[in-house]
C-alpha cells in the first residue's frame, strides 16, 4: 500500500508516533510519505494514496483547530481510505468523541473510514509523567501500532464508539475556539531567565511568538499546544491561567523506550485515582496483541517470523 501521514503535533508526541508509524509500515513492505501541519504548510496531494493516516494530539476532548482547518481544506477521491491515530494523556471515554468534527469534514468529502486508535502519550500540561509511567506507555503504544497494522493491512475497521453525551460533553467543554486567543494576553517570557535561543519564536507551528524590541512577544494565535513552555530550556515563559499547570522538561522518548520495562508494572489492578482509567486500555490493548499475534508467532508488522 502507498500511504500518507498528515498530522498535527504540539510538543512532538504525535510525530514520535508518526515515526513509529512509518517504521511498521515500512518494514512490512508498504510506502509512506508524511506531512506535518503547520501555519503556511502547503496543502498535501492526496491523489494516487491507498490510505490516509491522520494524527492529532487531543485537546479538551477535540482535534486541535490548526488540524480541522487544514483537513477541511483537503480534496479526496470518493472512496479514497482514511483511518485515525489520536493521542492524549488520559483514557477517559470522552475522548471517544474527539474525533467527531473530523469524521464529519470526511464524509462530506465521501471518503471511507478504515478505523480509529487511540494511544496514550505522556502529558504536556498539568503534571509530568514518571519515567517508568511513560516506559510502559510506550510499550503499550508499540502493540496498538502493531494491531493498526494488521488491521488496516486486512480490512478490519476498528471503531471507538461514541454516543450523544460524550458529543456534547466534547463540544462543551472545547477550550481552543477562544481559550488560545483569550488566554495568550497573559503570556509573559521572564527575560531575566531567558537565554535567548530563540527556540519559543522558531519553532511555534503558528508563527505566534516573536523577539521585537529585546523581549518576546506573543501573538493571539495560541493553540496552547505548549510547545513554547514545555521545551524552553531556561523555563522562561509563563502561561498564563495555565501556569499551575505548566510542565516543563523534555521527556526525550527515544532513550526512554530503550529503558527495561517496570516490576512490577506501573499500572495494575490495585491502580487507583487518575491511574484507574488505564487499567482496562493496557488491558485491552494486552488481550488484543496477544489474540493476534501469540498464537500465530507473527511480528508486529503482520508476517510470520
Amino acid at each position: 500500500m502507498k500511504i500518507l501521514f498528515i498530522y498535527y503535533t504540539g510538543t512532538g508526541n504525535t510525530r514520535y508516533l508518526t515515526d513509529l508509524a512509518e517504521q511498521s509500515f515500512r518494514a512490512a513492505g508498504h510506502q509512506t510519505s508524511r506531512v506535518e501541519i503547520s501555519r503556511g504548510a502547503p496543502l498535501a496531494d492526496t491523489r494516487g494514496y491507498d490510505l490516509i493516516g491522520f494524527g492529532y494530539p487531543i485537546y479538551g476532548f477535540n482535534s486541535p483547530l490548526p488540524f480541522n482547518r487544514y483537513v477541511k481544506k483537503l480534496i479526496f477521491t470518493r472512496g479514497q481510505k482514511f483511518f485515525i491515530y489520536k493521542n492524549s494523556g488520559e483514557t477517559f471515554a470522552v475522548n471517544n468523541a474527539s474525533s467527531r468534527i473530523l469524521l464529519r469534514i470526511m464524509r462530506k468529502k465521501h471518503a471511507d473510514f478504515a478505523g480509529e486508535y487511540h494511544f496514550v502519550m505522556p502529558y504536556n500540561i498539568h503534571f509530568a509523567f514518571e519515567k517508568p509511567f511513560v516506559r510502559e506507555i510506550l510499550d503499550k503504544d508499540e502493540k496498538l501500532m502493531g494491531i493498526m497494522l494488521f488491521n488496516l493491512q486486512n480490512g478490519i475497521v476498528q471503531k471507538i464508539e461514541s454516543n450523544f453525551f460524550y458529543n456534547v460533553a466534547s463540544a462543551a467543554v472545547s477550550i481552543q475556539k477562544i481559550g488560545g486567543a483569550v488566554n495568550s494576553f497573559f503570556y509573559r517570557a521572564d527575560m531575566k531567565k531567558c537565554i535567548g535561543c530563540m527556540r519559543c519564536v522558531r519553532d511555534c507551528p503558528e508563527n505566534n511568538i516573536r523577539f521585537e524590541k529585546g523581549r518576546i512577544r506573543f501573538g493571539h494565535r495560541c493553540d496552547m499546544c505548549m510547545r513554547c513552555s514545555f521545551f524552553c530550556p531556561a523555563d522562561a515563559i509563563g502561561i498564563g491561567m495555565l501556569q499551575h499547570w505548566k510542565v516543563n522538561g523534555d521527556y526525550r522518548l527515544r532513550e526512554i523506550e530503550k529503558l527495561p520495562l517496570p516490576s512490577p508494572p506501573y499500572i495494575n489492578e490495585n491502580s487507583h485515582g487518575f491511574y484507574k482509567c488505564f487499567i482496562r486500555t493496557f488491558r485491552d490493548i494486552d488481550r488484543q496483541y496477544e489474540e493476534l499475534f501469540a498464537d500465530t508467532a507473527a511480528d508486529p508488522d503482520g508476517n510470520p517470523d
